[in-house]
């Protein structure tokens, strides 16, 4: 059974681990891993994710040590998996080489509002045939490049432009799947949005996406 490590953690008051972080559990176990949650950043540092084969951030404002990082891009980049939800782009923001390797970092966000999630990409195995889906929920709006991802879904919700919802890329031998939504204990109960996560986590571990 695959082995997923999930990072949590904060500096303010915001996206508190005891909410979501069983929640990112339940949606990892159901989609065949075996998930541990933590808020150590010292098991970034080798030889401390040897046993995993992906890590999902959901810290915030946190700060890594070189140690800690030239642990997790040697994961990553060495064919493993990196997913980030929401605030896992709002965090370890003091490494360039993170936020490159996501693919994009929290600038600010609007009022939470009823966000209309629209796949952008059918064909990719994280979201063929998951329907459009709505959830109430803190809308992310992000300093990225298109250019550097592969988008996967967006909204028109906000100001009626688009906004990056999820997208994948690669980083060296492994990969990294991007979620912005995943503020309320609600958005994760979602089924849609349970599935979504639960592919990109597949994919991420393995590059493929299994049975549901």
């Amino acid at each position: 059974m695959p082995r997923a490590l999930v990072l949590g953690g904060l500096t303010k008051g915001f996206h508190q681990f005891w909410i979501n972080g069983p929640a990112l559990r339940d949606v990892l176990e159901e989609a065949g891993f075996e998930a541990f949650l933590s808020e150590d950043l010292e098991v970034l540092a080798a030889p401390g994710l040897s046993s995993y084969d992906l890590v999902v951030n959901y810290s915030t404002g946190r700060q890594l040590t070189a140690a800690q990082w030239s642990g997790l891009a040697a994961f990553i980049r060495g064919g493993r998996g990196l997913v980030a939800v929401h605030n896992g782009a709002d965090t370890f923001k003091n490494e360039a080489e993170y936020v490159a390797a996501l693919g994009g970092v929290f600038v600010t966000h609007p009022p939470q509002l009823d966000i209309a999630v629209e796949m952008v990409d059918a064909g990719h195995p994280i979201v063929a045939g998951l329907p459009a889906f709505t959830v109430h929920d803190e809308l992310y709006l992000l300093d990225w490049r298109p250019e550097r991802v592969h988008l996967l879904a967006e909204t028109r919700s906000h100001e009626e432009r688009a906004v990056p919802i999820a997208w994948v890329r690669e980083e060296g031998a492994g990969r990294v799947f991007y979620l912005s939504l995943g503020h309320n204990r609600s958005t994760f109960d979602h089924p849609t949005y349970r599935r979504f996560l639960a592919r990109g986590a597949q994919w991420a571990a393995s590059g493929a996406v299994t049975a549901e």
